[in-house]
């Protein structure tokens, strides 16, 4: 079976073809990446595409989408977008199937190989739950359940969840956004790539009473690429930015494993795991152990950073298994 998969952001989409004969981890082919904004539809979307790859060949289309989905439609408040199944199906002639964007990551990587995997943790893997956190644009997670056979990852919008600090300078963070305007402070607004290192940079030079540096500013487009440049070229005021994002990272990572005891590991999903590494490795396990009396508990836990970028494309199609 060859499917049309979609994935799609509140910035850019993916589209490619997968196919899901053979291995479990399935093949992409035909790959086009869009800049969603630029699209008034996922049926415009998709045209587009197949004008730009007219020989290709698809059986079925599935799409993940950065929202809720009730009963086979999703509105994209950021997008504009109503995507509704029946329309997407006679638009292409395919059976259609969506989700939300982390049940799609979620049915991906239960498929990945270890090449695609950094280990954070080694911890002890018994069959049970999974769970998965994955900061990007912004911020998803999702519980993977287990039935004592099978997986199955539940759709979720965890990354609005209420921030919750646990130290001085955490509500000193709480009180800065308020003071900001930010009314309702979620995790995503300190995760999520759009808002997260916006709100730390800020944070922390007016924590520390200094000026931003001059490779930031209130007008830049991307402040996560700016700091991820400078962290990595020895910079003490960007490396200490990453520093605070992974451990607040991994106290968040801690929070959605105690929801499900996720005996059967952690997985640390979305674009922004990949680029800072070496900050997750020094600082991620310390927030996600600090759990008072289960403290040890969590220690048992396996962590595990997703090094594929395509987990949301390929779970698209890969719910057409299930």
């Amino acid at each position: 079976m060859r499917v049309l998969a979609i994935d799609i952001g509140g910035t850019k989409s993916a589209l490619g073809i997968c196919s899901l004969d053979g291995q479990a981890d399935p093949k992409v082919s035909d790959l086009l990446t869009l800049k969603s904004t630029s699209y008034k539809s996922l049926i415009a979307m998709i045209s587009d595409w197949q004008r730009s790859h007219p020989e290709a060949k698809f059986d079925a289309v599935g799409a993940g989408v950065a929202g809720p989905v009730v009963a086979g439609s999703a509105h994209l408040t950021n997008l504009g977008w109503t995507i509704r199944s029946e329309d997407i199906s006679k638009s292409t002639g395919r059976p259609f199937r969506i989700c939300n964007d982390i049940q799609s990551h979620g049915w991906s990587v239960l498929s990945l190989p270890n090449s695609s995997l950094e280990i954070l943790n080694t911890g002890n893997e018994i069959p049970g739950p999974k769970a998965l956190i994955a900061a990007g644009t912004g911020l998803g997670e999702s519980i993977i359940g287990f039935d004592g056979r099978k997986h199955f990852p539940m759709s979720g919008e965890g990354g609005h969840a209420s921030f919750s600090p646990c130290s001085a300078r955490e509500s000193r963070l709480l009180e800065y956004l308020r003071s900001e305007g930010i009314g309702h402070v979620s995790w995503e607004r300190i995760l999520g790539g759009s808002d997260g290192f916006r709100n730390l940079a800020m944070f922390q030079a007016a924590d520390q009473k200094i000026k931003l540096p001059d490779y930031v500013n209130k007008e830049s487009h991307d402040w996560g690429a700016s700091i991820f440049a400078a962290a990595s070229a020895g910079d003490p005021f960007a490396d200490e930015v990453l520093r605070f994002y992974a451990e607040l990272y991994g106290r968040e990572a801690g929070n959605l494993a105690l929801k499900c005891i996720c005996s059967g590991g952690l997985y640390i999903g979305g674009g922004i795991a990949p680029k800072i590494l070496p900050w997750l490795k020094t600082s991620f396990m310390a927030g996600f152990c600090d759990k008072g009396r289960f403290k040890d508990l969590l220690s048992t836990i396996p962590v595990k950073v997703v090094l594929d970028p395509l987990t949301g494309l390929k779970g698209a199609a890969l719910q057409f298994r299930h």
